[in-house]
């Protein structure tokens, strides 16, 4: 498995791209984490043009999940509206928005203050490769160390295989 990881190059600290090389092609995973509400819009700018770049760096052939943090959706904030913005331009959609799960595995955050539960971390695929998601959710019972839940899916692809060669016999 370790021969189908390729390390992150993009130098951000707020993106972490992985390269996985599998039977169907290359799945490029950028983890994204967004900046807050209360930053500065300059940091906003600043980090969704990184994340404009290394989106632009992907080829279209190439299947490519974005797994975002802190962008935040339902009522529409600031931050918000970027994601909303992203997606179009990418024609990108949240997977975590096409499966029918339990509204309790939809929410990944809770406010300290008005315990109400947010969807703030979100999985990002190109429209064209939705069909590979399946079944995303978070798990709030996950110690992750954080006050946001652990959120995965299952994918549908397997590691491609590389072939060694057989060690010759002696005679």
């Amino acid at each position: 498995m370790l021969n189908t990881v390729e390390p992150s190059s993009n130098g951000f600290k707020r993106l972490l791209t992985l390269r996985l090389n599998t039977t169907i092609g290359p799945v490029i995973f950028v983890t994204v984490y967004a900046p807050t509400l209360y930053a500065t819009p300059d940091t906003k700018d600043e980090f969704y043009e990184k994340l404009a770049i290394t989106i632009s760096h992907i080829r279209r052939k190439e299947q490519l999940v974005l797994l975002s943090a802190r962008f935040g959706v339902g009522k529409v904030n600031d931050n918000g509206q970027r994601l909303l913005e992203l997606c179009t331009y990418h024609n990108f959609c949240m997977a975590n928005y096409f499966f029918g799960t339990k509204p309790q595995h939809k929410v990944s955050w809770r406010h300290p203050r008005s315990k109400h539960w947010h969807r703030l971390d979100l999985i990002l695929v190109r429209r064209a490769t939705n069909k590979h998601v399946h079944h995303p959710r978070s798990y709030h019972s996950a110690d992750c160390d954080t006050d946001h839940s652990f959120v995965c899916y299952k994918i549908k692809h397997q590691p491609k295989r590389y072939h060694r060669d057989k060690k010759q016999g002696h005679p």
